[in-house]
C-alpha cells in the first residue's frame, strides 16, 4: 500500500527556487496543495498551529538564513505530532558530510537540487512517485 500526496510544503529563502517548485507542482501536481515559506520560523510557525493541515511531505532547503536545513529538521523531528511526516533535503550542496549529517538527523531524503527546469521536473516526478509507491 502506497501513500497518497495531497499536500506538500515547501521552504526555502530563495524566490527564484520558489518560482521553479511551485511552477513545476503546479504544472504536474496541480492536485497537491503546496505551501511556501521562506525561513524555517514561518514553517514551524505554520506546523504548529494546529488549525493548519499537516502536510504529507516537507521539501526543506538546507541554506536558510537563521537556522539551516539540518537545524530545522531537528525542530521538526523533536516534535512527536510531525514525526511522521518525511523531510527531504533540497539543496544545493552535494557535500557528502552534509548529506550524511541530513540522514543521521532524520532525513527521509537529500537531493542534490538539478540547475534546469526539466530537471526540476524530472526530480519532483520520481520524488513523487518514488514516495507514493513505497509503504
Amino acid at each position: 500500500m502506497g501513500h497518497k500526496i495531497n499536500h506538500v510544503c515547501f521552504a526555502d529563502d530563495d524566490p527564484d527556487d520558489h518560482l521553479v517548485f511551485s511552477t513545476v507542482m503546479d504544472e504536474l501536481f496541480p492536485f497537491i496543495r503546496l505551501n511556501s515559506f521562506y525561513d524555517c520560523n514561518a514553517l514551524v510557525k505554520y506546523l504548529n498551529d494546529e488549525n493548519n493541515p499537516l502536510p504529507d511531505i516537507i521539501f526543506l532547503d538546507y541554506n536558510m538564513p537563521g537556522n539551516d536545513g539540518n537545524e530545522c529538521l531537528q525542530l521538526i523531528k523533536r516534535t512527536a505530532r510531525f514525526l511522521h511526516i518525511p523531510v527531504i533535503i533540497y539543496s544545493t550542496s552535494d557535500y557528502n558530510k552534509l548529506i550524511d549529517e541530513s540522514y543521521k538527523k532524520g532525513a527521509y531524503k537529500y537531493i542534490v537540487k538539478p540547475n534546469s527546469f526539466d530537471g526540476v521536473k524530472t526530480t519532483l516526478t520520481q520524488t513523487i512517485y518514488e514516495y507514493e509507491m513505497s509503504g
